[in-house]
């Protein structure tokens, strides 16, 4: 009681009296990068050190040559020897980790438990169509943005990008066939401009609005900074409460306030509200449940636009492996990881691979596979229960799943004139009442379900090089979100035969989507040649995700408290193991891109992400005199 009353009386004392709180957070940072500067380990080297990139290369369609990259067979001769690091899972988190590893001398090994590499990243080919799986667009991705000198320099400037129409999304709100189409565009000033052009009322609040937005996108970094301070700077900051002040996104509850409670102090036109609260269906929340922070840096993320790999989304894959592969380590498919295995001071050294139970030693392991599969099935249970990781996943929860309808249809691109843009389709301006009376539907009711809210997304019209793959052929994904429980019976089921019911069931969901499509794309009525429809467990199948959830642990305000944000980081505190990939940071290809590149920072010692800078401007540097000398003869 004594001890509770003093500490009581010492933050008392804080409060009152910040400034000496500021400057004990600030003798303790001296002291500490002192400490790190003379006695910290040793860096490793910079991946970064020169640039990588090269001219453009033809792009390989030949199946078979891809197949050699993307698909190599998991067997026990082809593991290299003397492995640094084994990393479970070939998403993009893991194959960035891999990449920089392996550009700083480390050999990595990747397992993949799928027929190919690349996780979300992968695509595959079905009667003559190809579709993406996760990787649908992607933003911030413009010449000599952070994240496209990062991806050039692991792709050795090979994976191009295309930019999307101007409208990367369209908005259609009400009953498809009449619904009202409001366009998002891209740029700053022309996305707000746009908008207060289609509610010329609300120019106050959609002015208000991108304001709160300006304000709270950057002031993420603070959640950024939670994850890759060192932990004793960290428990300092939590226990002393000093986060609260250092960091605007909790000083200004950014991270509390949802995204419907700003709107609803701005605005009462339900129409402007659901326009603003479209793009939900990216992070998988509710308005009425996202924290604000969340949806104001996937705004922001798109405003310079939005952009599609040329020849499809396995090119991540495709120029990563061939990096990896290149320093003598390796990228092996169909390689399920059955266990983490740790010594006797529970310090994870390595795995245990397949059926026939390979085991395979690392100097570090890194998973890819997300906190669930991490600590609640691969790592021995009593190693598991005592990180602090194993109790925030409960309370985290898992994020909402998702049922995607494949469509092939005959005509190009050109010729049905399909948008380079994506869709969303709601039947109604209440997402949250029509979202989630329809999440809340048990699979009794699904026979004659409608579904209020499509995605619609032509993949072949995104990839300019579509055409010279697959000519006069379309394809065209639909998107939900959805409930486990609906389909849960069927996970033990063989693919493939799962019986009637289950088949009945994706027909119902699936042609109910594609009339959404057809009634907003009436040139497609008749053109439909294939369809297959993607449930929760085919994704349980296919990602390894437990309980087919669509982006990892859940997107809601408990993902960011600060006891979920100080825990779920890429070096845990199990010695050893390392985590990357959105379970780390949030949801998403370029949440997953840049905690690959933080796993990788914390094994090497060293601050990747400066040395990435470092090498933009460089970049930069070397463009700017290009265009100087361009000039100069121009000139003369």
């Amino acid at each position: 009681m004594a001890i509770d009353i003093g500490l009581r009386q010492f933050f008392a004392f804080l409060s009152n009296y910040p400034l000496t709180l500021l400057g004990a957070f600030g003798l303790y940072f001296v002291v500490f990068l002192i400490s790190v500067f003379f006695f910290g380990p040793k860096k490793g080297r910079n991946p970064f050190s020169k640039d990588y990139r090269r001219p453009h290369e033809p792009f390989v369609h030949d199946s078979k040559a891809r197949d050699a990259v993307i698909k190599q067979k998991f067997k026990p001769g082809k593991v290299p020897d003397d492995l640094d690091a084994i990393i479970i899972g070939s998403g993009v988190g893991g194959l960035t980790a891999g990449v920089l590893l392996s550009r700083a001398g480390k050999r990595v090994l990747v397992l993949e438990q799928h027929d190919q590499a690349g996780g979300c990243c992968h695509s595959f080919v079905e009667k003559g169509f190809e579709f993406d799986t996760g990787i649908h667009y992607i933003g911030n991705m413009h010449d000599g943005s952070v994240d496209r000198v990062l991806l050039d320099s692991m792709t050795c400037g090979q994976l191009r990008w295309a930019k999307m129409d101007d409208a990367f999304d369209m908005v259609a709100l009400g009953d498809p066939a009449k619904a009202k189409i409001y366009p998002m565009k891209s740029g700053k000033e022309r996305y707000i401009q746009n908008l207060i052009d289609m509610f010329p009322k609300e120019k106050e609040a959609i002015t208000k609005y991108m304001d709160l937005l300006m304000d709270a996108a950057p002031s993420f970094v603070g959640i950024v900074l939670l994850k890759t301070f060192p932990k004793r700077l960290v428990k300092f900051l939590t226990v002393t409460g000093l986060y609260k002040l250092v960091f605007k996104c909790y000083r200004k509850g950014y991270v509390v306030k949802t995204l419907q409670e700003v709107l609803d102090e701005l605005t009462t036109d339900k129409d402007l509200k659901a326009v603003l609260s479209y793009i939900c269906g990216d992070y998988g929340v509710l308005p009425n449940e996202v924290p604000f922070i969340l949806h104001a840096i996937l705004i922001k993320h798109y405003l310079s636009g939005a952009y599609y790999p040329k020849a499809g989304t396995s090119e991540v894959a495709f120029h990563t492996v061939q990096v990896i592969q290149k320093a003598g380590g390796r990228v092996l498919v169909q390689a399920p990881v059955t266990e983490i295995l740790c010594n006797d001071n529970g310090r994870a050294v390595g795995v245990t691979v397949g059926k026939e139970e390979v085991k395979l030693y690392a100097r570090c392991i890194i998973s890819d596979a997300g906190a669930v599969n991490t600590f609640k099935t691969l790592l021995p249970k009593h190693v598991a229960q005592k990180s602090c990781i194993y109790s925030t996943i409960d309370k985290v929860g898992p994020s909402c799943s998702f049922i995607t309808t494949f469509i092939g249809v005959d005509g190009g691109p050109e010729e049905l004139k399909l948008p380079a843009g994506n869709t969303w389709a709601f039947s109604s301006n209440d997402l949250n009442k029509a979202m989630g009376d329809f999440l809340s539907l048990k699979s009794d009711d699904m026979d004659d379900v409608s579904v209020p809210l499509c995605y619609i997304s032509f993949p072949s019209a995104k990839d300019p090089e579509w055409s010279n793959k697959y000519p006069g052929k379309s394809s065209v994904l639909v998107i939900t979100l959805a409930q486990w429980e609906w389909f849960k019976d069927w996970k033990n089921d063989k693919l493939r035969h799962r019986g009637d019911r289950y088949e009945g069931l994706k027909d119902v969901i699936g042609r109910n989507m594609w009339q959404t499509c057809v009634e907003l794309f009436p040139q497609l009525d008749g053109k439909m040649v294939y369809m297959e429809v993607g449930t929760p467990v085919t994704n349980q199948h296919y990602l390894a995700c437990p309980e087919g959830e669509m982006y990892g642990l859940h997107q809601g305000k408990a993902r960011f408290d600060i006891e979920a944000v100080t825990k779920l980081r890429p070096d845990t505190d199990i010695p050893g193991l390392y985590l990357t990939g959105q379970d780390t940071l949030t949801c998403g290809f370029s949440s997953a891109l840049m905690m690959g590149l933080v796993c990788a920072s914390q094994i090497l010692h060293r601050n990747l992400y400066n040395d990435l800078l470092a090498l933009r401007k460089e970049l930069k540097k070397k463009q700017n005199g290009v265009v100087k000398n361009a000039q100069a003869k121009k000139t003369d």
